[in-house]
């Protein structure tokens, strides 16, 4: 039986006794999942590491647990990938968020576009839905999300490998995308842009070409901006 996952900022000590006051977590155990003392569940802290964990004390005001083993999490891709993606309807960015997170991204920057459906962002709900999609699914690590920024902040200030997916850019080929230009080197890290409904304006595209963006289409027929952001990092990340 799979054990119940979550995720606390706090220091976790081996060998100790550990304590926990977050009233979140302390409701889901006792109000939700109805646990108890002696029940076994998992800890991670982000650090890549999870914690297999006896709880000792679990009342409505704190509960306190035993680490009984500590494993390391392993990576299943090698490839560091960032989602830069067009601000669109609140529902469908938070699936974005959720199923790429469950994927393995490492980061969500959220973009202002020319054709931006939504300017707003919700980056606490966001978080929220990212732990949680970490606890899902035996992720160890969480992903960064920044602030929104405009399509010009963003460019102007990366520095890695930028692909952007677009209906008129050339036939997507994996291997050539993550070819390093040192053929020695690791694999470079990517950020993956994707528009919002409607596609990049011409001016934006310009924008990216400029820059030196890779410019690549998935030979589909036209996707939604969520569908398109699931789609190409699965491409990307899966080995």
């Amino acid at each position: 039986m799979r054990l119940h996952r979550f995720f606390t900022t706090l220091p976790i000590e081996e060998g100790e006794t550990n304590s926990i006051p977050d009233p979140s977590i302390i409701h889901q155990m006792t109000r939700v999942l109805r646990l108890q003392t002696g029940d076994e569940v998992m800890f991670f802290d982000g650090s890549g590491n999870e914690y297999q964990s006896e709880i000792v004390l679990l009342d409505k005001n704190i509960m306190k647990f035993r680490v009984l083993k500590t494993i390391k999490i392993k990576r299943y891709s090698s490839l560091k990938l960032s989602l830069a993606f067009s601000l669109i309807k609140k529902d469908n960015v938070e699936w974005i968020i959720q199923k790429c997170t469950e994927l393995g991204v490492s980061e969500f920057i959220p973009l202002v576009s020319e054709r931006s459906e939504k300017k707003g962002f919700n980056l606490e709900r966001a978080q929220k839905i990212c732990i949680e999609a970490c606890e899902q699914s035996g992720r160890g690590d969480i992903p960064k999300i920044r602030e929104p920024q405009t399509l010009a902040e963003f460019l102007e200030a990366e520095k890695r490998k930028i692909i952007v997916f677009h209906t008129g850019g050339n036939n997507f080929e994996r291997e050539s995308l993550l070819k390093s230009p040192n053929s020695n080197s690791k694999l470079p890290e990517l950020v993956v842009c994707i528009g919002p409904e409607g596609g990049w304006s011409e001016r934006e595209i310009s924008l990216f070409k400029e820059k030196g963006a890779s410019i690549v289409s998935l030979n589909t027929p036209i996707l939604r901006a969520e569908t398109a952001a699931v789609a190409i990092i699965v491409l990307l990340l899966v080995e």
